[in-house]
């Protein structure tokens, strides 16, 4: 039987939790050891926050290698405890259909979370219910700020985004999707097409296309 293979995350949300990243890294390493799991990779985000993937960079990192990728590049997802993993039930669901869909498993160090069983099934579709819930209530809140801030006669214009044309034909060459690119900048594609001149967007698309 060939040995089952991880990705570690590793998660503090402040910075003056150096110990906590240590032991977090320790005891998963040692559950690794003690149940054969080889050690791919570890991603490590320190003092950030788990609201949501766009202050997490690594764990962007991670997922958009896992999306991108066209085999399973790991047997599971490890980390110490399920709230490091997501701090939201929106989070949670996104994150772990992406996993699904790679036949990849999440797990902490007490829980391995089964999507394929009837239970399990059931579980990740009340996990949809949850989160479906959640998105309308964020939009509604959202609609109501706005609405708030029109009345008080404030501008709500989205600030100008600027994108670092290195990184994404960096992330071209080591092989990223070009969509898995746009999600680790958090950006649109339409947006890195604004932002780059012409010819880097030819040598782009020669990268993508392999020519």
């Amino acid at each position: 039987m060939s040995k089952k293979s991880a990705f570690l995350y590793i998660r503090t949300s402040t910075t003056d939790q150096q110990n906590s990243i240590e032991n977090q890294e320790k005891d998963l390493i040692e559950y690794c050891k003690k149940n054969s799991i080889k050690v791919v990779d570890k991603f490590i985000d320190f003092g950030k926050s788990g609201e949501n993937t766009y202050n997490r960079p690594k764990f962007k990192e991670m997922m958009a290698l896992i999306e991108s990728s066209e085999v399973a590049l790991v047997d599971v997802v490890l980390c110490t405890k399920l709230d490091r993993f997501a701090r939201s039930m929106l989070d949670l669901l996104l994150n772990v259909e992406i996993l699904v869909i790679k036949n990849i498993k999440l797990a902490t160090l007490t829980n391995e979370f089964e999507t394929q069983t009837a239970i399990g099934k059931l579980i990740f579709n009340i996990l949809g219910v949850f989160a479906q819930f959640e998105r309308d209530l964020i939009a509604e809140r959202t609609r109501e700020g706005y609405r708030a801030a029109i009345a008080k006669g404030k501008m709500c214009h989205r600030p100008k985004i600027e994108v670092d044309k290195k990184k994404v034909l960096s992330y071209i060459d080591k092989g990223v999707s070009a969509n898995a690119t746009t999600k680790i900048l958090e950006v649109t594609p339409n947006t890195i097409k604004s932002r780059l001149k012409s010819g880097d967007i030819v040598s782009m698309i020669i990268r993508i296309n392999g020519s």
